[in-house]
């Protein structure tokens, strides 16, 4: 965004919480599952704008009996509009089983008899051997997510594209709907391990991606993963950050049962850290664009300690 954008719309949510630290603000979900509409979604992608409120109804209950969470895609520009068969993904994130599994449908409905969750097992998918980048675009739920974030994904799709299809013809960027924190945009989610990123321009969007590609995590304007809630979010970034060298899926987190801010965030190397989370209070902002301020916090970190 330039200068003078930033100067003509002081109002929008994602200038407004430029000082927000990231961490710990990623949605907590396990699982993803991808589903492409063209065309518009609605403010909610079950509202029924985009596949009716019988269907709508139907498949937000499916999902979340699956204990999945479900998001629209579709293709950056005009490719976006146009659509033979459905494709959806089904992505876990779980370190040691993440995955992003692919198939096509005639309809969203045939997504009614397949088991969605983590562990299902859905005929005719196959996996998917490179990441499926998506930036959240959707412009009826924040209008910071449609205008900073639709040129990303164009540019991403220009600067990655080609090496993601080399990789997988099924490896694309994407477009999504709306994935939590509008106030980040440009927000980008890797759904193969629910690293979600924000604010993410264009050169660290690239960078974000090349990285994954690398079995780098890129720490910058990292929220977390969404594989953890928020105190384990905050703890595995403290550790990343602290300068220890990790794969993407040499560090599991555990959450203290008795004090759910405290966790212990193991490596497969044998070392371990226990890290304690709080919130520090922030100038009244707004969540959203829609909203109006409010009450606002920052997670933090309280201690960092090496076991």
């Amino acid at each position: 965004m330039s200068d003078t954008d930033s100067a003509t719309q002081p109002d929008w949510c994602s200038l407004q919480s430029a000082d927000e630290p990231p961490a710990g603000t990623a949605a907590h979900e396990e699982s993803w599952v991808l589903l492409e509409v063209p065309g518009r979604w609605g403010r909610d992608i079950f509202d029924g704008e985009a596949l009716g409120e019988d269907l709508s109804r139907r498949l937000k209950e499916h999902v979340e009996a699956c204990g999945s969470r479900m998001l629209f895609i579709r293709r950056p520009g005009r490719e976006g509009q146009r659509l033979d068969r459905h494709r959806f993904y089904l992505c876990d994130t779980r370190p040691g089983r993440q995955s992003i599994r692919t198939g096509r449908v005639d309809g969203p409905e045939e997504l009614l008899g397949l088991d969605l969750s983590p562990d299902g097992h859905v005929a005719g998918t196959r996996e998917v051997a490179a990441p499926v980048p998506l930036v959240c675009t959707h412009a009826k739920r924040d209008q910071c997510c449609a205008v900073r974030g639709r040129p990303v994904a164009a540019a991403l799709e220009a600067l990655v594209g080609g090496r993601l299809a080399s990789l997988d013809p099924e490896a694309a960027v994407w477009e999504c709907s709306h994935t939590g924190g509008h106030r980040f945009a440009p927000v980008l989610l890797l759904p193969g391990t629910g690293y979600t990123y924000g604010p993410a321009e264009v050169a660290h969007a690239a960078g974000i991606v090349e990285a994954v590609l690398d079995g780098r995590v890129v720490t910058e304007n990292l929220r977390g993963r969404s594989t953890w809630p928020p105190a384990g979010q905050v703890a595995e970034v403290a550790v990343r950050n602290s300068g220890v060298e990790a794969g993407v899926d040499d560090l599991v987190v555990t959450l203290d049962p008795d004090s759910p801010r405290v966790a212990v965030v193991r490596h497969t190397d044998g070392r371990a850290w226990r890290v304690e989370a709080g919130t520090r209070p922030l100038p009244p902002r707004s969540q959203s664009c829609r909203k109006p301020p409010g009450d606002a916090s920052a997670w933090v970190v309280e201690s960092f300690t090496e076991l």
